[in-house]
């Protein structure tokens, strides 16, 4: 009785984590918003239950900041489009993930700042939100679909934009929305750049922006606490004193430095 009695509280604890609640100003899905449009009911996961959906890349999304997923699937005009939408903890949190994640973008349609469509997926940043929209046979008619969808769950969200202005005072704003990323720690350094892991290493508790350019990087990169900055400053003070030496650093804000390096 014992034994049965765990293996059912078990499932519950399961079923708990997949139905969790959403936010009431969560910006889902609903049939009315396309008419013909027939949606499955939603999977919600919570905090360390996204293991039980993306078990693989679960780690990436916490070390941003991760809150809640609703994953639905939506019919229309004959296509079939697996729709996510992360609310992350804030607005930067979801450029994060929307910075490593998208890749190659053939178009970014106006449906906020920073979009990026592709053949077969449609990705959006929203205020703290990181929708993916992925379709399944790639053709024109799923890309207009997939922007149909996008503009509708877009328009109901009215939080603020992520501003990296402050990160990248002199980069302009389309290079921003087309060529940075930002990290919050090792994974999304390597999800990102790579080669600069090296860099980041046995450091902790920064915002990193990126800019890779053709003939030298730009890092932006903000410590929060003084341990963490200082951290920086002794395990980098030869790499970082060639480079002050060459007008390669400025301190744009406490704890908080805008490097120039040679892009490799």
């Amino acid at each position: 009785m014992l034994k049965r009695f765990s293996i059912t509280a078990i499932l519950i604890s399961g079923f708990t984590h997949c139905f969790s609640q959403l936010p009431q100003d969560f910006p889902s899905f609903d049939n009315k918003d396309l008419p013909g449009a027939e949606s499955s009911a939603s999977r919600v996961f919570s905090g360390t239950s996204l293991f039980g959906y993306i078990n693989g890349g679960a780690e990436l999304y916490l070390e941003y900041g991760f809150s809640v997923v609703s994953v639905t699937e939506i019919k229309y005009m004959g296509g079939s489009y697996k729709t996510e939408i992360y609310k992350m903890n804030g607005p930067e949190e979801a450029f994060g993930i929307f910075s490593v994640s998208k890749y190659r973008c053939k178009g970014m349609p106006p449906l906020s700042k920073y979009t990026c469509q592709t053949r077969y997926q449609l990705q959006i940043c929203k205020g703290p939100y990181y929708i993916s929209i992925i379709n399944r046979s790639g053709t024109p008619s799923d890309s207009l679909v997939s922007i149909s969808i996008g503009s509708v769950i877009a328009a109901k969200i009215s939080d603020d934009e992520a501003d990296l202005s402050y990160y990248l005072p002199d980069i302009p704003e389309e290079k921003i929305q087309t060529g940075c990323f930002l990290a919050r720690g090792r994974i999304g350094i390597v999800n990102g750049s790579p080669d600069l892991e090296d860099f980041f290493q046995g450091l902790s508790d920064y915002t990193a922006v990126i800019v890779n350019q053709d003939e030298e990087r730009i890092v932006s990169v903000r410590f929060y606490n003084n341990e963490a900055y200082e951290k920086l400053l002794n395990l980098k003070d030869r790499e970082l004193n060639d480079l002050s030496a060459a007008g390669k650093v400025k301190k744009i804000g406490e704890l908080h430095l805008l490097i120039e390096m040679p892009a490799k």
